[in-house]
């Protein structure tokens, strides 16, 4: 849910401030895609994503430039942040900033979303962009991933780079800008952005930190993410990726990783318009157009990636969603 107007969206700031780092009028563009009467207008997620995916398509084109989205990174990189810069830069470590970043990205944008896993080799942050009428362009990815890894580095005043990149996106001919970007190994065609530091960043003190600050600046999020509907579904699916490797995922599961109740979930979700399972369904129809189209795994490898407990159920779903089955679907990718 969007109830906030586009012109005062922190990732509107943040894109705009990038594209006219290359001479690209943002608002023009914007204004051309004949969906906005004002930038004042308050728009659906859903529409939200579509107008940003056009607009970052019709800029790669007039730059003739697939990678446009890794050089349009704001100059400040906490302009992105918005009134989150506070909590973040108040934090005492570099993990408690991403921790942060994770709870209240909601305050950013309504089409974003942040997770931070932390296994025993490595610290993943992975990020999830809510799709228009179809999975978000590959630009978004670049230029929402190559903020997060400038704003790491800048918080923390050192160089620090990831040790992998995954990235949804089909592998181009020439992966050479993002390779040089990032550093680091790019896996193509993975089934979410993300990008995997070394536990050593974690522990990191931040220059910033201050206790007091942060106090208040949580606060002042905890109140933007309640108007904001509370970010709740991409929330309830960023738990609902996590969870499908291990099968069909369950609601107290879910509500409990989200620090709430089965019945506070299931009101919440309600008066957001859809349903639990609407939210499973949803996630796992745009987690399978993206393994269909890498084309990386076979039918059987996707159902149970996806949670299903028999691939015919698969199968199903592919048909329900598509109108084709998952062998067709790969063929024609």
């Amino acid at each position: 849910m969007n109830t906030i107007p586009l012109r005062q969206l922190s990732a509107y700031r943040a894109m705009r401030d990038g594209f006219l780092r290359l001479d690209i009028a943002l608002d023009d563009i914007l204004m051309a895609t004949g969906r906005l009467k004002t930038l004042d207008d308050v728009l659906p997620s859903r529409e939200l994503a579509e107008l940003f995916d056009r607009a970052w398509e019709a800029a790669s084109a007039q730059c003739n430039d697939p990678a446009i989205g890794l050089k349009m990174t704001p100059r400040q990189p906490m302009l992105g942040l918005g009134s989150m810069a506070h909590l973040v830069l108040a934090a005492p470590d570099i993990k408690t900033a991403l921790s942060q970043l994770s709870r209240f990205t909601g305050v950013i944008s309504p089409t974003t979303s942040v997770a931070l896993d932390i296994t025993d080799r490595v610290c993943r942050v992975t990020l999830r962009l809510a799709p228009g009428q179809r999975p978000a362009v590959h630009h978004r990815y670049d230029f929402m991933g190559a903020t997060i890894l400038h704003g790491v580095q800048w918080i923390s005043g050192q160089d620090l780079m990831p040790l992998r990149v995954c990235h949804p996106m089909a592998a181009p001919e020439c992966d050479a800008p993002w390779r040089g970007y990032f550093k680091a190994p790019v896996a193509f065609g993975a089934p979410e952005f993300a990008l995997e530091y070394s536990l050593d960043i974690l522990s990191l003190p931040m220059p910033t930190a201050d206790p007091s600050i942060a106090d208040l600046s949580e606060q002042l999020a905890q109140r933007w993410l309640a108007k904001q509907g509370g970010n709740l579904v991409a929330q309830v699916r960023q738990v609902v990726s996590r969870e499908l490797s291990r099968g069909d995922p369950r609601r107290e599961h879910v509500a409990a990783a989200l620090h709430m109740s089965e019945r506070t979930l299931q009101r919440r979700l309600h008066e957001l318009g859809t349903t639990f399972n609407d939210v499973v369904d949803d996630t796992r129809r745009e987690l399978a157009q993206r393994y269909l189209s890498s084309g990386a795994s076979s039918p059987t490898e996707m159902s149970f990636a996806l949670g299903f407990s028999d691939p015919s159920n698969f199968y199903r779903a592919c048909k329900r969603w598509f109108g084709r089955s998952p062998g067709e679907l790969r063929l024609e990718g």
